[in-house]
């Protein structure tokens, strides 16, 4: 009880949130009196606790401060030029700067950095400056830096994840008929039914001023003749777009013409 007692009374002061709002946490536990964690910590464990748990994989720390968090690495990178660059920022309190190494036309370092919200800024030959291609925001000074935000890795193999999927339904549960080879052994349509929602082959409007429908979009760019045998003409059309405006374009050719010709053809013969 004495070791536990002593623990529970070491952070007597929590940290000022505005004074971290900008800072990552410390690379080593470091005192309970420059930095208190905001999450529960396990009590310090007795000697024989230790050794009946000395196989276990738990790791509280020094002192029963918990085990720091997953860095995840960062690329930082300059694209404006300059002769020497080097970078400051939250990442430590704005205590160092770091050099960046040139690589062809940009200049880039690579830093481990724990999840969460960084500012920074960039020192281009003694003058500090921001990347403006960069997500950027104003301080409480109203300067302007820029600003990244880690997150935790996620892994792409998702494999480890399978054993926590819910096991399959069995196959007694399906109502739906299974397919067959007949499903597969007919032929296609000689036309797909959509190419058939042409505006050529839409019915007439009782209102003159009616809005035609909205063509969709696989009838664009094609060229289509309009079904029926009442007019006497060839009827032709196609629909392109143009930004957010349809144009249908319709061309009429007179059937009369061609069979004036064959009787020509004939009577010359």
């Amino acid at each position: 009880m004495g070791n536990t007692t002593s623990h529970k009374h070491e952070p007597t002061v929590a940290p000022d949130n505005d004074h971290y709002r900008h800072a990552s946490p410390p690379i080593s536990p470091g005192s309970p009196l420059t930095y208190s964690p905001q999450i529960p910590m396990e009590p310090i464990s007795r000697a024989e606790d230790v050794t009946a748990n000395r196989g276990a994989p738990e790791f509280y720390g020094v002192a029963g401060w918990p085990a720091q968090p997953k860095v995840v690495p960062v690329v930082i990178v300059w694209s404006h030029g300059g002769n020497h660059v080097e970078v400051e920022g939250s990442f430590d309190n704005w205590t160092t700067r770091q050099p960046l190494q040139k690589s062809g036309k940009d200049f880039t370092i690579i830093k481990l950095l724990p999840p969460g919200v960084y500012q920074y800024k960039f020192i281009v030959d003694g003058e500090w400056k921001y990347d403006p291609n960069q997500p950027a925001m104003f301080d409480e000074m109203r300067n302007v830096n820029n600003v990244i935000e880690v997150h935790e890795y996620v892994p792409e193999n998702l494999e480890g994840v399978s054993g926590f999927e819910p096991p399959p339904s069995p196959p007694s549960s399906y109502n739906c008929p299974a397919p067959v080879a007949d499903d597969y052994a007919k032929e296609p349509p000689v036309m797909p039914a959509h190419l058939q929602l042409t505006l050529l082959n839409v019915p007439p409007a009782l209102d003159a001023q009616a809005v035609l429908p909205r063509p969709q979009h696989v009838i664009l760019n094609h060229v289509y003749c309009q079904r029926g045998q009442n007019v006497q003409a060839l009827v032709i059309g196609t629909t392109t777009r143009y930004k957010s405006k349809y144009i249908t374009t319709v061309m009429y050719k007179p059937k009369a013409r061609r069979r004036v010709l064959d009787n020509n053809l004939r009577s010359d013969a």
